[in-house]
């Protein structure tokens, strides 16, 4: 696989007796793949042959298609490795490349349905899926079963295939089996829910609202149905693990619980690997304890420190980590739990997104200091903040430094005149250290308001959350 290219090279053209080699042979199956291809409507965009080996090339675009008829198969041995451990890398990285294509090549398709609602018989809504030249893929149905909404095609086994390909790829966990002599794909509501595609949401939503406008469902069930639709199932993948979401009230306040439960040890050890893998740190980004004896185990993403994880493998091009923030936040927002949310994130989203080289700070009437510098150097495990600035041509700095309170907390300490009093007030935004003489105590909201620094932020934000790991 290569960017917007797929090859595949066939070579071992060889008889019984090892010194010969029959050419007509390796020609013939050249030609059987050109015609597989074409079944399929894959265009071969060339034919290289080199001695006893031959390849072909694809245009990616066209490949997908094809991946996607064997997805429901391959997506089984890909989640079976990454539960189990099983794979090597190389294998699980071609079985991952080919899970992405397949992804993009089912985002790619349109989604248009159909609402029917005939006299004397209870409304169903048909989804279809087409591609760029307007040619139907596959399509189901999604009715309602008299206790919840269900998605339902019966048909021959290579449509169900290819349909439980584009639904997997599109979020949701179902696969094509036999039932009397057809295939069948089934949703249940959880499933159906989990793929968060707009038209295919929209395609729900009307059936929900013909539900209610033919009295077969109350109001209360429609309102609840309706919820269930634009939040979601409460699931978020990380690094391939899925894990539970929900919101943990206490008396005074309220917290977000992240949680994986292993089915079995080889669950757990796999699903600790991927996240280490990730470059997840026990301890600090997650805990985990394995399942024994009896007990369940479990593997929790702590917070903020799991979550800063997630905006930092965001930042540097991981497409999963964007989909596990972007699924986290829309659940957020459909559940009430926004505020949560972004209280957890804030720190990291604006971490390193200011400059403050060339900020003016008013010293004295008349007099300015420039901010020249601001920056983070280790002492021994400490971070020390060096601030660096410049006033009537002289170049002047101050430092503190972080550690760690006994009893629990992060703190600095630093003894202020009036112009650090005015340098620390621009550069934290906060008020309160104006005209401030002697000794002061930084705190963790001192700390993330440095994180916003360029330079600085990554650094501090890190370095908080190994002081604060079990």
């Amino acid at each position: 696989m290569r960017t917007g290219e797929a090859s595949l090279t066939l070579d071992n053209f060889r008889v019984d007796n090892d010194t010969k080699r029959l050419l007509l042979d390796m020609y013939d199956k050249i030609a059987l793949y050109i015609i597989l291809a074409a079944k399929y409507g894959v265009g071969v965009n060339g034919v290289y042959v080199r001695g006893g080996e031959a390849t072909l090339y694809f245009d990616v675009k066209y490949a997908a298609g094809m991946f996607t008829t064997a997805w429901t198969e391959l997506s089984r041995l890909w989640r079976f490795g990454i539960e189990n451990g099983l794979y090597a890398d190389h294998i699980l990285n071609k079985l991952e490349g080919i899970r992405k294509h397949v992804e993009e090549y089912a985002n790619r398709l349109r989604i248009e349905y159909t609402l029917y609602s005939p006299q004397g018989v209870d409304p169903w809504v048909e989804v279809r899926f087409k591609d760029e030249r307007e040619n139907e893929i596959a399509h189901i149905n999604i009715r309602w079963d008299g206790e919840s909404l269900r998605a339902v095609f019966n048909g021959a086994k290579e449509k169900a295939e290819r349909l439980a390909s584009i639904l997997n790829a599109l979020g949701a966990s179902v696969n094509a089996m036999e039932l009397g002599g057809k295939w069948r794909v089934d949703l249940c509501t959880d499933s159906i829910t989990a793929i968060r595609r707009k038209e295919w949401l929209e395609a729900v939503k009307a059936l929900v609202e013909e539900l209610h406008k033919g009295g077969i469902i109350n109001e209360e069930r429609r309102d609840w149905l309706l919820a269930d639709i634009n939040a979601g199932p409460n699931v978020v993948e990380i690094a391939g693990v899925e894990l539970s979401v929900w919101e943990k009230t206490g008396d005074k306040s309220k917290v977000l619980i992240i949680r994986y439960q292993p089915t079995s040890p080889t669950a757990f050890d796999a699903a600790v690997k991927a996240l280490r893998d990730a470059g997840f740190v026990e301890g600090v980004h997650f805990t985990a304890k394995k399942p024994e004896g009896g007990v369940q185990g479990y593997v929790y993403i702590k917070l903020p420190a799991g979550l800063w994880r997630l905006v930092e493998l965001r930042r540097q091009g991981v497409d999963w980590a964007d989909k596990a923030l972007r699924r986290l936040e829309e659940m957020a927002r459909a559940r009430g739990l926004s505020e949560l949310v972004e209280e957890y994130l804030k720190p990291a989203i604006e971490a390193e997104t200011v400059d403050p080289r060339g900020l003016v700070v008013e010293v004295e009437r008349g007099l300015k200091a420039v901010v020249r510098d601001v920056r983070v150097v280790r002492d021994g495990d400490r971070p020390r903040v060096v601030v660096e600035y410049e006033v009537g041509g002289d170049v002047t700095s101050f430092s503190f430094i972080w550690g760690v309170r006994k009893g629990g907390g992060i703190v600095a300490g630093l003894d202020l005149n009036d112009e650090k009093a005015l340098m620390m007030t621009a550069l934290l935004g906060d008020k309160a250290i104006m005209g401030k003489k002697g000794h002061i105590t930084l705190s963790a909201k001192h700390l993330f308001a440095l994180a916003r620094f360029k330079g600085v932020g990554w650094e501090l934000l890190r370095w908080y959350t190994e002081a604060m790991k079990e």
